[in-house]
């Protein structure tokens, strides 16, 4: 799709245009290396890179249309007198990619159901649910997550899991081309600070749980909670147009003490809880009985004095957590509450998320995404309920990242498990072997272990067969950190890496010799 430049400023606050406003764009772009021709590039400050730097390169692509934010350097220095393009002042350009890109687009969340989940845990979970859950009961729906982007037709590894504003709004786009009628998708925090999304109208905003991730980032906790709050700022104002026509409803977990205190302004709300009652029930939506089996997980709840049940492969205690959130969304929509428990009964399991794989000897392998301390402890625990035999663990932790999680997922490791493998996950520029050793600091911190004995193996593989090798029958091996990831990012390097196919090709050889 292409519009004119006049058309794509038309009605948006603080711009002001010079140069030729019937000057047609068909992309958009804050990424330098895509301008050209009939682009329209967008200068913005980030937390690395000030896209002001490379307004010369975009000029010299022969782009065509250029934003640039007021306050940024001098705009006679940034824009030679002979460019023959048109420019475009901002007070701000952050959102402008996601403002411009939804223009382009033709606003095309006004044509889909939006459905989407922001926490620290559960997200790709749960927005994988959400969406089997429309397939099944709203027709065709689209995807955009941690795990892959999928616009009703092509299917994409994401690259993040809320991707830039632009390219954001044009897989919405590709979906209601392809005839999708919703789109389940996870919004991160970085995604809600960058304003990735701005403009996005939500039927249902879900907020899972609020534990510690991205400090890095965020700086603090309470910066972080903020961001994620910024959710609510999409919700629809239900003026018949968008969506379902309705207001947007947040979906709020009963049991997270952060979440149960935020501000939701007098917006319509569904609170769920997944912990069974010891008295009075608060939640609208609330679990009172589950049964935990290796083979999967029966849930009983309460919907307003509805009984509901749901039968699901899905295996762990936090996945109960996972479901409850799934169902609440699909009744905060409106859906028919024993078909939405039906449909998340037929899911599968989630790829990289407890993703089991029977060993050879009758123990079990396990690979999960947990890369936060609270995350990890939540998966060795639920595997502990499912086991009566020894629980093995095998981790790491990304470089260039929050350190401060390292040596508390340390403590988890010694505190849950019965053995720990220490390894590389992402190092990214820093040296694996430091990383390691700050959380095998905060391992030798725990006065009184369950771990008999903690191994450093920088080398990940090998370490993930070292505890195959160890496990023994009904033994579980849980390899956490990476989960769906095909890779492991080591230096300026890409390397192909993927817990699951080390397990699988492992299980191969073992079951061939045994």
């Amino acid at each position: 799709m292409a519009l004119t430049l006049g058309r794509l400023c038309s009605g948006l606050p603080g711009l002001e245009l010079s140069g030729d406003p019937e000057t047609i764009i068909s992309m958009i772009t804050a990424d330098s290396r895509l301008a050209g021709p009939d682009v329209l590039f967008v200068a913005v400050p980030g937390t690395d890179r000030d896209g002001h730097a490379y307004v010369a390169d975009v000029m010299a692509s022969g782009c065509c249309a250029l934003a640039l934010q007021k306050d940024r350097a001098d705009m006679a220095a940034l824009v030679p007198p002979d460019f023959d393009g048109a420019v475009v002042l901002a007070d701000r350009t952050r959102a402008l990619p996601a403002l411009f890109g939804r223009r382009l687009n033709a606003d095309p969340d006004r044509d889909l159901w939006t459905a989407a989940v922001t926490g620290t845990n559960g997200k790709t979970t749960v927005s994988y649910l959400m969406r089997e859950m429309l397939n099944e009961m709203h027709g065709p729906c689209g995807l955009l997550g941690t795990i892959f982007y999928d616009d009703g037709r092509a299917r994409e590894p994401a690259s993040l899991t809320t991707p830039p504003g632009d390219v954001f709004y044009d897989w919405l786009g590709r979906m209601v081309t392809n005839g999708c009628r919703s789109v389940a998708m996870e919004l991160s925090s970085h995604g809600l600070d960058q304003e990735r999304t701005a403009g996005l109208g939500l039927d249902v905003a879900v907020m899972t749980n609020l534990g510690r991730d991205h400090l890095d980032y965020h700086q603090d906790p309470g910066a972080y909670l903020a961001a994620k709050a910024r959710i609510l700022e999409f919700l629809r104002t239900g003026n018949g147009s968008g969506g379902r026509g309705a207001p947007g409803v947040v979906v709020l977990n009963q049991d997270d003490p952060q979440l149960v205190g935020l501000k939701i302004a007098g917006r319509e709300s569904v609170r769920f809880s997944a912990r069974i009652p010891t008295g009075d029930r608060h939640a609208d939506l609330q679990v009172l009985k589950v049964d935990l089996e290796l083979e999967g997980t029966r849930l009983v709840l309460d919907w307003r004095g509805l009984a509901l049940t749901i039968d699901s492969p899905l295996v762990g205690r936090f996945n109960v957590e996972n479901l409850t959130a799934a169902l609440a969304a699909g009744l905060a929509l409106g859906l028919d509450p024993v078909h939405c428990a039906e449909a998340l009964g037929g899911v599968p399991q989630v790829p990289g998320r407890l993703e089991r794989f029977v060993l050879p000897n009758g123990g079990l392998a396990v690979v999960d995404y947990a890369h936060t301390h609270d995350a990890l402890a939540a998966v060795l625990r639920a595997c502990d309920e499912l086991n009566d035999r020894r629980l093995l663990v095998v981790f790491g932790c990304g470089g260039d990242r929050d350190r401060g999680k390292r040596p508390l997922m340390g403590q988890v490791a010694a505190r849950e498990s019965d053995q720990a493998w220490i390894t590389s996950d992402n190092p990214r520029s820093e040296e694996p072997g430091g990383i390691c050793r700050d959380i095998m600091a905060g391992f030798d911190e725990v006065t009184d272990p369950r771990a008999t004995g903690r191994e450093l193996i920088i080398d990940r593989r090998e370490a993930i067969e070292a505890a195959l090798i160890e496990a023994g029958p009904g033994d579980i091996v849980v390899v956490a950190g990476k989960g769906h990831e095909d890779y492991q990012l080591i230096g300026g390097r890409v390397i192909d890496l993927d817990d699951r196919v080390i397990i699988t090709d492992w299980i191969e050889r073992n079951r061939a010799h045994g």
